[in-house]
């Protein structure tokens, strides 16, 4: 196995500015290889602090991969640090330069210093082409060790990581790879399914697992300890009869990639009307490719005029059971049914906080409602928790409602 080590740099990361995004997220993917992250580390823009944490990374780890450091701005040092390392000047990439004129070319603007600046690299390094930005990686090797520079964009880093570095790391090291098996139980506690998990019968010594926690979301990563390949089949077997229908098909990635897969197999389309959760369950629908096929269009229905004049939700209704109830969820879920002309219809309306609640309807009170052209449900949940926690719970107990209401058409 070889021993990896992450460096994050980045004053903005130290300062505590924003979250460090990048050294879970590579973490994750070698997981389940022979690649074993050893240690994070996260460092500022300033020359000496990055040298030092480099070259301790460099000693306790074969492979370090630096994210962060190679933009356009004086504080972005990774190039200039990494080639004092490895006795190596900057260089201007003509491959980057070319994209990065053309790119600036077509905005109708002039090259400034710092973008000759970021499109350079040290010389002799292996390039890593940055698919969505301008700066390009790099990586380079001596002595048996090596280091993989990434910007710190994450939609730059992400792809790069996947298309660029993973498969350099299989050419250098062929037998990094591990068996494994990942799979996703939706709306459960962590500690049930840790339990759960804990009881099946698998030959543990030789498997490594574990599980991530997302909200309404965990997923659980079983890993060969060496060579042999993992009882793959047992173990669905037996998780499909633990958690049944809280588990996700083994394609699916999310709730909603589960639900457009869903959709698209059954011919059905799907409409939204949202009050609480103010759209960001369409917008977990659209990040899925495909959702276009199956997907009609939502409805924020955040105030009662919009309830009534759009989705034909009586006054009766919300003056007799008011805006976050059963009678309204369902109300609004027939008006998209009926407005957006789908075959599947969801509906959510509460109290996200931190106002707005009262004795019989505390702040968390979240009303759901599915229907369809021959059948309806509605259910309540009181989720606890601060307004992002709500809302965030509140589009997966719509997403898992979906799931289920699909499965329960004949």
């Amino acid at each position: 196995m070889k021993r990896v080590s992450i460096v994050s740099t980045g004053s903005e990361l130290v300062h505590g500015h924003i979250a460090d995004a990048n050294a879970p997220f590579i973490s994750a993917r070698l997981f389940p290889t022979a690649f074993v992250v050893v240690a994070h580390h996260t460092v500022g823009d300033v020359p000496g602090d990055l040298r030092r944490v480099i070259l301790s990374a460099l000693d306790e780890a074969d492979i370090v991969i630096l994210t962060g450091g190679l933009g356009p701005t004086e504080d972005d040092l990774s190039v200039e640090v990494v080639g004092g390392i490895f006795e190596a000047v900057p260089e201007v990439n003509q491959a980057a330069l070319e994209r990065a004129k053309a790119f600036f070319g077509a905005m109708g603007r002039e090259m400034l210093p710092g973008d000759i600046k970021m499109v350079s690299v040290p010389r002799g390094a292996r390039i890593l082409e940055n698919e969505v930005g301008l700066a390009p990686g790099f990586s380079l090797e001596r002595h048996g060790k090596v280091l993989i520079a990434l910007p710190g964009v994450p939609h730059e880093m992400r792809p790069m990581f996947q298309n660029r570095v993973e498969p350099y790391l299989f050419s250098l090291f062929p037998d990094g790879g591990r068996d494994s098996l990942t799979l996703r139980v939706v709306l459960m506690r962590e500690a049930e399914v840790n339990d759960l998990v804990a009881g099946m019968n698998i030959p543990f010594d030789s498997i490594e697992w574990g599980i991530t926690t997302s909200p309404g979301m965990n997923t659980v990563r079983f890993v060969a300890r060496g060579s042999d390949p993992i009882p793959s089949e047992s173990i669905m077997r037996q998780a499909a009869r633990l958690f049944g229908e809280r588990m996700l098909h083994p394609s699916s990635l999310t709730l909603e990639d589960e639900i457009v897969r869903l959709l698209g197999e059954r011919g059905l389309s799907l409409a939204l009307a949202e009050s609480c959760t103010g759209g960001l369950v369409a917008k977990r629908i659209t990040d899925v490719p495909g959702a276009s096929l199956v997907f009609r269009g939502g409805v924020v229905a955040y105030s009662n005029d919009v309830k009534s004049n759009v989705l034909d939700v009586s006054r009766e209704v919300l003056d007799t059971f008011g805006a976050v109830s059963e009678p309204t969820a369902l109300a609004m879920a027939r008006g998209a049914l009926r407005v957006l002309r789908a075959d599947i219809a969801a509906a959510v309306t509460g109290i996200a906080g931190p106002g707005g609640g009262t004795e019989t309807k505390p702040v968390g009170t979240v009303c759901f409602a599915f229907a369809g052209m021959t059948a309806d449900r509605a259910f309540t949940r009181t989720i606890p928790g601060a307004r992002e926690r709500v809302r965030m719970l509140s589009s997966q107990y719509v997403l898992d409602g979906i799931r289920k209401f699909i499965h329960s058409m004949k």
